[in-house]
């Protein structure tokens, strides 16, 4: 039972009592020991309703207390905030609409084509990158996958996609290995350029192969990458993998492949998958 809860039910009592009632017997009829109808009387008077005690007689509540009064009331139960979701079927937005799906919440899906949609006043004052994907959920704009990952993951903690905070660990260092070095690495070896061992130091990713070598060593022999469930960092890793093996862009090592593929038959992931084929089907 809420705080707010008892104490909504000791004016009630207090209030269809006729005269005082003493302390013993307003407890026994609540359900709760003395000490506790103190602290609730103490709570009731701190926010203005003055429960008299009339020595020798016990409790009385005065006649002009609202039942139940405004300071008591129960939020409202607010209705949930709508989720809009800005993709393209050939985009990143692949990520989040496998996201989404897994979440199990509404959601409602705008496309936008390749230039001059992406690239609207109305959508650049979203993303000014003028970039897909993008959500809203409520009035928050949240772009960047792996931070719509993030976001979605913590804003319906009840779908089980984040670990616990106290275990965090290998979940955001996964997510943001991928979202970072193995994004930039992958675009860099897929663009010919092939930097120094003086430049790998500059960068954030390294060596393309040391980092194919320890991604391939995070998840072989593990069906999840951040413990041993199903997460945000599974949606993003995985997806990379996905892609990557099936454009070559990412080799097709045991490990990428017996890790993706525990992932690819996940329902959610196969009604994306339904969803892009019937999208292409109909261009």
């Amino acid at each position: 039972m809420s705080r707010t809860t008892r104490l909504q039910d000791l004016i009630r009592v207090l209030r269809h009592h006729t005269g005082p009632i003493g302390g013993p017997e307003l407890a026994e009829r609540l359900g709760i020991g003395l000490r506790a109808l103190y602290q609730d009387i103490a709570a009731l008077r701190a926010v203005g309703i003055e429960v008299v005690n009339t020595p020798g007689q016990g409790y009385v509540l005065p006649s002009d207390v609202m039942l139940p009064p405004v300071a008591l009331a129960e939020p409202a139960e607010r209705e949930p905030a709508e989720i809009t979701f800005y993709t393209h079927p050939l985009s990143r937005g692949g990520i989040i609409h496998w996201m989404l799906e897994e979440l199990g919440v509404p959601y409602r899906t705008v496309i936008l084509e390749y230039g001059a949609s992406m690239k609207s006043p109305d959508y650049l004052a979203l993303n000014p990158m003028g970039k897909v994907p993008a959500i809203c959920h409520g009035d928050t704009v949240v772009t960047e996958a792996p931070a719509i990952c993030a976001y979605l993951a913590d804003a319906f903690p009840e779908a089980g996609l984040a670990p616990p905070p106290a275990v965090r660990g290998d979940y955001y260092r996964w997510l943001f290995f991928a979202a970072g070095p193995l994004e930039t690495a992958i675009s860099l070896n897929n663009l010919g350029v092939q930097p120094t061992v003086e430049q790998q130091s500059q960068l954030g990713c390294g060596d393309y192969w040391v980092l194919i070598d320890t991604l391939a060593s995070a998840v072989n022999g593990r069906r999840y990458i951040a413990g041993n469930a199903f997460s945000a960092a599974d949606v993003y890793v995985g997806s990379h993998l996905g892609w990557g093996m099936h454009f070559g862009t990412i080799p097709r090592r045991p490990e990428f492949e017996a890790y993706w593929e525990g992932l690819r038959m996940r329902p959610a992931h196969q009604r994306c998958e339904a969803y892009v084929e019937q999208v292409l089907a109909g261009v």
